[in-house]
């Protein structure tokens, strides 16, 4: 390790030589509408879930036309799109807290939902805590119905989460409503769900279209309404459902659909969601409660240091939020794991930035933003990932980001070690200092601590 006295004392770079790598000054964040924020981060839920990306898009794609076949008004329309996008944003929070408690994996439970039930996973989870099966499965509806009032999308939306897991015969949860006692948002989501599981479950669109009457109708009348089966049947026997079900742009296909009410931008709203999606990230964490925001504080504390724009201090804040939303796709036990990792562990953990540029790289405005995340594990010495670049071939903003993102994990418990006090921390950041983190910046970073 190399203490603070023997670093050795190159002069401070310019802020425009630290900025080197920027070709220009990005905006600030952009004023987005909730649609286009939840099409974007509802691929992260389906990565948490164990889906295919698109999933959630797709229920959303589906459920919407049935919502129109009704014409259903607002605001209930709005309760079904949103609770399409977001119908399992409770499935993270769910999922770290079964590992831990039962010590199963997340995709064994939520992953083969809403098709197979209790009975059908006791192959799987045979020695297995049931209650805690149970609770978490139970508890995602709620919890996402949680989420959805934090992102202010209205209490319809939040119903549709809630509920969607209820089935018309009353045998679902997680209050075994039956009928016209279901929501008619949570009936139309889950009827959507079901159909877009059978649909990919199919060879190709082809074969899925002509089987999806037979396997829909094996749910009708017993978990789903058996009226809103038959509209999504006559639906389904158009060519322009499938077309646009199978479209090569889905994203925009879904935002087309988000409705006159919700075409209010707001930054304040982006901002919002990156929060709450960050809380989301660290949900998954055995420690580090709130780790994506301090990195925040961290982050924009050393920006402002260096003296850029308040702009881009902004831009470099939200980063810092999201900078973990890609951990949505790392599994629990990987996640809460207090030994070593494997190798194929390890690799299934560097995936997080490339899931992370995934997710963010269509938003307007978050271009930029994608590919500081995407490469904040880069390091100085060409020993990082995802791209080994070295020096100042990484972006001012990953650099930054890096030094925030190690002090916050430094300065928190951690299963193996207890936070390191801020000396410590200091320590470790100066012996990192040219090898892992930019030198310069990390006495910037100290010369605040």
């Amino acid at each position: 390790m190399v203490s603070e006295s023997s670093t050795p004392r190159r002069p401070v770079l310019t802020l425009d030589e630290l900025a080197q790598p920027v070709t220009r000054r990005p905006d600030r964040i952009h004023a987005l509408t909730a649609a286009e924020m939840a099409i974007a981060f509802s691929k992260g839920l389906d990565l948490a879930e164990g889906k295919e990306v698109g999933h959630a898009q797709r229920v959303c794609y589906i459920a919407t036309q049935v919502a129109d076949v009704l014409n259903l008004a607002e605001p209930a329309r709005s309760g079904v799109y949103f609770g399409a996008l977001l119908h399992d944003a409770g499935v993270t929070a769910s999922s770290a807290d079964l590992f831990r408690a039962a010590g199963v994996d997340e995709t064994t439970v939520f992953g083969p939902s809403p098709l197979r039930g209790r009975d059908d996973q006791r192959g799987t989870t045979l020695f297995a805590d049931r209650t805690a099966i149970d609770d978490a499965v139970h508890g995602h509806c709620s919890a996402g119905a949680g989420i959805v009032r934090q992102l202010e999308l209205g209490d319809d939306a939040a119903r549709a989460v809630e509920s969607h897991h209820e089935h018309w015969d009353g045998s679902g949860y997680p209050e075994g409503l039956a009928e016209e006692e279901i929501p008619i948002e949570a009936r139309i989501v889950a009827l959507a769900d079901v159909a877009e599981v059978l649909i990919s479950d199919e060879l190709n669109a082809l074969v899925a279209r002509r089987r999806l009457p037979q396997s829909l109708e094996d749910y009708s009348g017993r978990m789903l309404d058996p009226r809103l089966v038959g509209l999504l049947l006559d639906l389904a026997k158009s060519d322009e459902f499938w077309l646009g079900l199978y479209s090569e742009d889905l994203a925009e296909t879904v935002n087309s659909l988000r409705g006159a009410v919700e075409t209010r931008k707001s930054r304040k709203r982006a901002t919002r969601f990156a929060e709450v999606f960050a809380d989301l990230a660290d949900a998954k964490r055995s420690y580090g409660s709130a780790h994506s925001r301090r990195t925040a504080e961290c982050a924009q504390q050393l920006a402002e240091a260096v003296e850029l724009e308040p702009a881009h201090v902004e831009m470099i804040r939200i980063a810092a939020l999201l900078l973990d939303v890609g951990l949505l796709g790392v599994p629990a036990r990987i996640m809460t794991k207090p030994d070593i990792l494997s190798v194929t562990e390890m690799q299934l953990m560097r995936q997080h930035p490339a899931n992370s540029e995934m997710i963010l790289e269509d938003l307007p405005g978050f271009e930029e933003v994608s590919q500081w995340i995407a490469r904040h594990h880069e390091r100085p010495d060409g020993k990082g990932y995802p791209e080994m670049l070295s020096g100042d071939d990484i972006a001012l903003e990953s650099r930054i980001l890096a030094i925030a993102d190690v002090y916050a994990a430094l300065t928190a418990d951690r299963p193996h070690r207890a936070a390191l006090s801020r000396k410590d921390a200091r320590q470790v950041l100066f012996g990192a200092a040219g090898t892992q983190l930019d030198p310069e910046l990390v006495r910037s970073f100290v010369s605040l601590l």
